[in-house]
């Protein structure tokens, strides 16, 4: 929980949006819906959980909303480009990163259309097979 404080703090640091304000003004549903996905995916916590978060906090929040506001999360972020940067300014803060990443890229997947997976599918095809990582940078095709 104490992960999830510092995320939220973080959150409205940055954006200078409160999350828990009692509104249903679009930036603070927009900052709600980034926070909500972060609790779920980097947290691991449940909706329930996420509700009295909100709640604890001072926000009128139950489960069903949690579910809807971590779905229209894809919505949010491809409207207001600023969600992305407050997630990667987040992201920093965080000590173990993979795990949200590949939150989002599976996220991202789920929202994406037939027709653009296809295309995403062919440009991963393309990519060199090994990738050496050694002394801090990338030679793609060798070992």
């Amino acid at each position: 929980m104490i992960e999830a404080k510092k995320i939220a703090e973080y959150i409205k640091e940055l954006s200078g949006i409160n999350p828990f304000e009692n509104t249903r003004k679009r930036k603070n549903i927009e900052i709600r819906s980034l926070l909500t996905f972060m609790l779920r995916h980097h947290c691991d916590m449940k909706f329930k959980e996420i509700k009295n978060f909100y709640i604890n906090n001072g926000k009128n929040y139950d489960h069903a909303t949690a579910i809807y506001s971590l779905r229209s999360y894809e919505t949010h972020r491809r409207y207001n480009p600023l969600l992305d940067k407050y997630f990667d300014l987040t992201l920093l803060i965080l000590a173990d990163k993979s795990k949200l990443q590949k939150a989002l890229i599976n996220h991202i997947v789920d929202n994406t259309l037939e027709k653009d997976l296809k295309k995403v599918l062919k440009l991963i095809d393309s990519l060199p097979k090994k990738i050496n990582t050694s002394k801090d940078h990338i030679i793609a095709g060798t070992e």
